[in-house]
């Protein structure tokens, strides 16, 4: 491949002197992010938007020092967050030229050299200040044992825009008429990326990545300030997996009708009791709140909340549950899985790693950025373009080790709300996404919005509609609450940001039955309704 050679000559010629400098560059990577991206909007039947670009960026990551101390550490007191310094990212020229990549190789090189330098003696002077570090580990893990040399072929991509922009304004047009819904929009996107790196240390990639997304996204507001809203996406990696027509119609559909009663639903009162996660949302709340306390990195920052970085072989949450990460699945009851990958970020192999077993936590998520007792990868190094490695989530995925039917589990909710003297239970269906607070100078909490939740009633009464649900808790305390799991494992797809930036992930989870979550109001906006009707021409 010419780019990789290009690129592998230029650290052949580069790092015999750079490892003569004082101080010395140890290590040095390049990574170019070749991206094409192809984005479709419509609205009430006619395209409203409409993107197609072309991006290749360049990522210079050097180190300087030691594997033992090196210019990447975090400066104790900084508040600075891992992966500072030793960087330079440009853009490259889209076509194969040698002598223009090299050059912008070498000025991306002399520029991530200085300022690598200038972190080291940051951090040189910070280990000699600062208070000891509660983990000591290396900054950077030794060579691969094997090197990667991975180059993988992409698959062409063919679609017909015509087509494309047909059926989305056939979509988008099942929303006219339709005067309590403020703004809609059916969206089609297409990621196609080929990542290219090579290393100091002999390895070397070029790695395919392809995601295709069709989704819609309805928002309403009710005269009390408060926003609702449905979303519904189709993720997939080739365009025979589309999903069909008749699929799409009958969910939008769904949808509509759930935003018409969600704008007229009562509103949640606060409330502390048993709830059931869908598969759906019980992926998106693992995915929140137990993902990036799972990343390694963090477990040696001081600065970090580090709920379980001392838990090892103790058990975390409850003892029917187990949760695995692994990037080498790519679907998952044929839905195509966004957190698949062979190779991570820094060439190293996905591999699939027990994080907790029967409810014992077991291993986190690995970079080459080593802690106590983790000294190597297990190829969750990940990263967005322009931005620095740290360990990151693929494929999450939550197993039960018993399981009974959804009707069962409700049978289950039922009697955990008699048995708690409560008048009722709720039942969550889908969730947004949240937050949750990582650092010591904040609580470790998070807080998770649902979009659609259900009250469940222990008698006969049908299951209630309301609107207006917060989630909020405590990691430790919530996890060790489940107490049941439905069979009806769900996916989740997603993109997920830290300092890395934005990586795509997936979550897969049964339904979940738990026992206690605490339930608060969500905030609302100062917005109004609108005076004026929507106007005829659109219905």
């Amino acid at each position: 491949d010419p780019i990789l050679n290009t690129m592998q000559q230029e650290i052949k010629r580069s790092m015999p002197v750079l490892k003569k400098q004082k101080p010395p560059v140890y290590f040095m990577s390049y990574m170019i992010n070749d991206n094409k991206s192809y984005n479709y909007f419509s609205s009430l039947g006619k395209i409203t938007d409409k993107n197609i670009a072309h991006t290749a960026t360049l990522d210079v990551d050097v180190r300087v020092g030691s594997e033992k101390m090196d210019n990447t550490r975090t400066l104790k007191g900084s508040h600075i967050t891992f992966g500072r310094g030793g960087s330079s990212s440009r853009l490259v020229p889209l076509e194969d030229n040698a002598k223009v990549l090299q050059n912008i190789l070498w000025q991306a090189t002399e520029s991530a050299v200085q300022q690598a330098q200038a972190d080291y003696e940051k951090v040189k002077s910070n280990s000699v200040s600062a208070s000891n570090r509660s983990d000591d580990s290396d900054d950077f893990s030794a060579p691969l044992a094997k090197k990667t040399d991975f180059c993988a072929q992409k698959e062409p991509l063919t679609f017909k825009e015509e087509e494309i922009i047909s059926m989305l304004n056939e979509y988008s047009s099942l929303f006219k008429g339709k005067d309590f819904i403020l703004s809609a929009s059916v969206n089609f996107s297409v990621e196609d990326k080929v990542i290219y790196f090579v290393d100091s240390q002999g390895n070397k990639m070029r790695r395919p990545q392809r995601l295709i997304r069709l989704g819609y996204n309805l928002e309403t507001l009710n005269d009390d300030g408060m926003e609702l809203a449905r979303t519904n996406n189709y993720d997939f990696t080739s365009m025979e997996k589309m999903p069909s027509k008749e699929q799409v119609i009958k969910d939008i559909k769904k949808s509509i009708e759930e935003l018409r009663v969600l704008q007229n639903a009562p509103v949640a009162e606060p409330f502390h009791g048993p709830v059931i996660l869908s598969g759906r949302a019980a992926g998106v709340f693992f995915h929140e709140i137990l993902g990036h306390r799972m990343e390694g990195h963090r477990q040696k920052n001081d600065d970090f909340g580090q709920t379980f970085t001392g838990k090892i072989n103790q058990q975390v949450i409850a003892p029917l549950i187990s949760v695995y990460d692994d990037p080498t699945m790519t679907n998952f009851n044929n839905i195509a899985l966004r957190g698949h990958y062979l190779y991570d970020d820094e060439a190293v192999p996905a591999q699939n790693v027990a994080l907790i077993e029967n409810g014992i936590l077991k291993n986190f998520l690995m970079s080459r950025s080593p802690i106590k007792n983790f000294a190597q990868s297990n190829g969750h190094g990940r990263k967005d373009a322009g931005k620095k490695v740290v360990s990151r989530m693929g494929n999450t995925y939550v197993k039960a080790s018993k399981t009974i039917s959804p009707k069962e589990l409700k049978a289950k909710l039922k009697e955990e709300i008699k048995r708690q003297n409560k008048p009722y239970g709720l039942y969550i269906e889908d969730i947004s996404g949240g937050f949750t607070m990582i650092d010591t100078s904040s609580p470790q909490a998070f807080k998770v919005k649902p979009l659609l939740v259900y009250k469940v009633y222990p008698d006969k009464r049908a299951d209630e509609i309301i609107r207006g649900v917060d989630i909020v808790g405590t990691p430790l305390a919530s996890f060790n609450k489940i107490i049941a799991a439905g069979n009806d494992y769900q996916v989740f797809n997603g993109s997920c940001g830290a300092e890395s930036g934005w990586v795509p992930v997936s979550a897969i989870a049964p339904s979940l039955l738990i026992s206690e979550l605490e339930i608060e109001k969500v905030h609302k906006s100062s917005s109004k309704l609108p005076v004026l009707k929507a106007p005829k021409g659109d219905k």
